[in-house]
């Protein structure tokens, strides 16, 4: 299942036909990526980014999420029953779409059923006693229809001793009534019981909580939520001789019946802490959304040039608020104290909707080994209501022209160099749950980035990408009040690099590293009330991964990852930090048949060295990492 958490912590080619669904048991992110940027399939992720994360950003927060390359106001999470794989583009990567995003894009594709009869069964215990069963089929009907289908069972745990139990199901269709036209309708849902997710700690000065024991439930067993998430849609695309056309309506529902935050307030150096819950009546996102896309190609002997015509929009709707505070007492956070539910008495709950209407024209031009061209335009309505109890409706219209401009030169075969401006209307953080406004969802926000960068194929199967960037948008976080609130901008200027490729017989490398500068200004600065540096923020971010599978046991392939960040900014002075940290990972995969069935034993050791340590969020909240892990997949491809 691919959960993006109710609860999240900052710490981590659109026009080409997507892949039809093939056998898990070939899946391996890091044989398959194209950069250290960011990919994922089968539930490994690897990169230096990932949604939840990109130059210091969220691009699932600011609403830069694609599926098969077309838009989608996500509310609800994905799962792998209808998601085959993740790619994010960033830089020169994302030069490959028509509207970029100053965030960045995380692009997923869709699971979509082949011409071959196939059930694939996966089965996975841990880490920290999970147990996971998930199965994904597909059939075809005829030659111009398959069907697929997904159902996967998970009695999850947490790093925090939290226990979950999901219903993973999907359903979707290929169907090419005539050639050159492709209809692919889906449907998923994720069934959510008793999540206790992890809790979330703030302490009462300007020093780090103390070492907890990890997978050890500190909070209420009753504080947990249930509800469902359903994605569903169609994806259409028509090719007709020069011209394109690609079509996507979506649905996306987050509803929680029943919703809890476990909070530790004011922890003390001696372990001791307020334990509040904040319990809330449930809460509902849903959003209906989707892109219309029209392209023309024009080719003039060694130039391509490319004309599309785009209309995005999206209807969405919030109910959330009504809650309450519990307050269990001051104890010690590891000493638990076990408090009866109480019946609560809720409160009315605020609506917001957002309707939102973007029309673009760009313009693509490429040179055969000479460079590329791109240019974009366009206008986007965009107009918010918030409905509060006993409160006038407050509104926020906006209504900007975006623009957006690549350009790309081949200095050589082997070396392209790349350089870009995108404008960006992106929504804004949600207030997190310690927040006494928890859950409001600011206006969308104006951004801008700017890159540049370089491509060099070093030999045909090693590619190294450069790039520095800068991106700019108004900074959302908690006053000392507790209300989130906008407090000033904030300035990441970076740079990137990625080093990806076979670099000897049967060993595939994926290198990445990330430097960030992160930088506030407004009057919340000059006041003092912020420092320089935004809470959470870190100067750098690399990743390295090694998989070898010899040519002499190409059934056997070993795996290293080695992931590190320096110093986090844990304090408004900059003075404290969260130590630099350093985490290694091993693994293994062993390919056999199971009968005929070809069949995938994917052990692998996370942490080895159990290292401890903190991460914490912009408003000034912390969690802590992950301890040694064990995780055993086996997959297996019946025909």
């Amino acid at each position: 299942m691919r959960r993006a958490c109710s609860t999240t912590i900052a710490f981590a080619l659109a026009a080409a036909p997507a892949a039809a669904l093939a056998q898990r048991a070939d899946d391996n992110a890091t044989t398959s990526a194209e950069d250290a940027f960011g990919t994922s399939i089968g539930g490994e992720q690897i990169g230096i980014y990932n949604p939840g994360y990109v130059r210091g950003f969220s691009a699932q927060e600011a609403g830069n999420i694609r599926l098969d390359g077309l838009y989608i106001d996500q509310q609800a999470t994905f799962t792998d029953r209808a998601i085959a794989g993740l790619q994010m583009r960033v830089g020169l990567s994302a030069q490959g779409y028509p509207f970029p995003a100053p965030t960045g894009i995380a692009d997923y594709e869709l699971r979509k059923p082949g011409d071959r009869r196939l059930l694939s069964v996966s089965g996975r215990l841990g880490p920290f006693g999970s147990k996971v069963l998930e199965l994904d089929g597909q059939l075809p009907v005829t030659d111009r229809l398959a069907v697929g289908a997904g159902y996967g069972l998970f009695a999850d745990r947490n790093h925090t001793g939290g226990a979950a139990k999901f219903r993973t199901a999907a359903l979707i269709a290929r169907w090419q009534p005539v050639d050159g036209v492709e209809i692919t309708p889906f449907w998923s849902r994720i069934g959510i019981a008793d999540e206790e997710l992890p809790p979330l700690l703030l302490t009462a000065g300007d020093y780090l909580p103390p070492r907890l024991n990890r997978v050890t439930r500190i909070g209420q067993k009753w504080a947990a939520n249930h509800g469902e998430t359903v994605n569903a849609g169609l994806v259409s695309t028509v090719r007709r001789g020069d011209w394109t056309f690609k079509a996507g309506a979506f649905r996306s529902i987050l509803d929680l019946d029943r919703s809890h935050t476990q909070l530790f307030l004011n922890v003390r150096p001696d372990g001791t802490a307020d334990e509040v819950v904040i319990a809330e009546p449930g809460r509902r996102s849903a959003s209906t959304s989707g892109e219309l896309r029209l392209s023309r190609r024009f080719v003039d002997g060694p130039r391509l040039h490319t004309l599309h015509l785009s209309l995005k929009g999206r209807d969405r709707s919030r109910s959330y608020g009504g809650g309450r505070e519990i307050f269990i007492g001051n104890h010690p956070i590891e000493d638990p104290v076990v408090f009866p539910e109480p019946a609560s008495v809720f409160g009315p709950q605020t609506r917001d909707t957002v309707r939102q209407w973007t029309a673009g024209i760009a313009y693509e031009g490429r040179w055969k080994d000479v460079g590329e061209i791109g240019i974009g335009v366009q206008k986007t309505d965009y107009r918010k209501r918030v409905f509060g109890p006993g409160a006038p409706v407050i509104a926020t219209d906006d209504a900007p022209l975006l623009l957006n401009a690549t350009v790309a030169v081949h200095a050589s075969p082997s070396l392209a160099v790349y350089g870009s401006y995108t404008e960006g209307l992106e929504e804004s953080p949600v207030a997190p749950g310690h927040a006494i406004n928890r859950d409001e969802a600011p206006p969308a926000i104006r951004t801008r980035q700017i890159d540049a960068g370089l491509r060099w194929t070093i030999t045909p199967a090693i590619r190294l990408v450069a790039g520095v960037f800068e991106v700019t948008k108004p900074f959302y976080s908690i006053d000392g009040a507790r209300l989130f609130r906008q407090l000033g901008d904030v300035r990441h200027r970076g740079a990137e690099f990625s080093l990806s490729g076979q670099i000897a017989p049967g060993l595939t490398a994926i290198a990445g590293t990330a430097l960030i500068d992160a930088t506030l200004s407004g009057n919340a600065v000059d006041s003092g009330l912020l420092g320089k540096k935004p809470l959470a923020s870190f100067g750098r971010l690399s990743t390295a991964v090694l998989d070898y599978r010899p040519t002499f046991a190409p059934a056997v392939s070993v795996d290293l990852v080695i992931e590190s960040t320096s110093d986090r900014v844990a304090s408004t002075d900059g003075k404290l930090v969260i130590p630099a940290r350093a985490i290694a990972s091993v693994g293994g995969r062993y390919r056999f048949k199971i009968g005929k069935a070809p069949a995938t034993l994917r052990v692998q050791m996370a942490n080895v060295g159990n290292k401890f340590g903190w991460a914490n969020g912009a408003s000034g909240i912390y969690l802590y990492n992950m301890p040694r892990r064990l995780t055993a997949t086996l997959t297996t491809d019946l025909g």
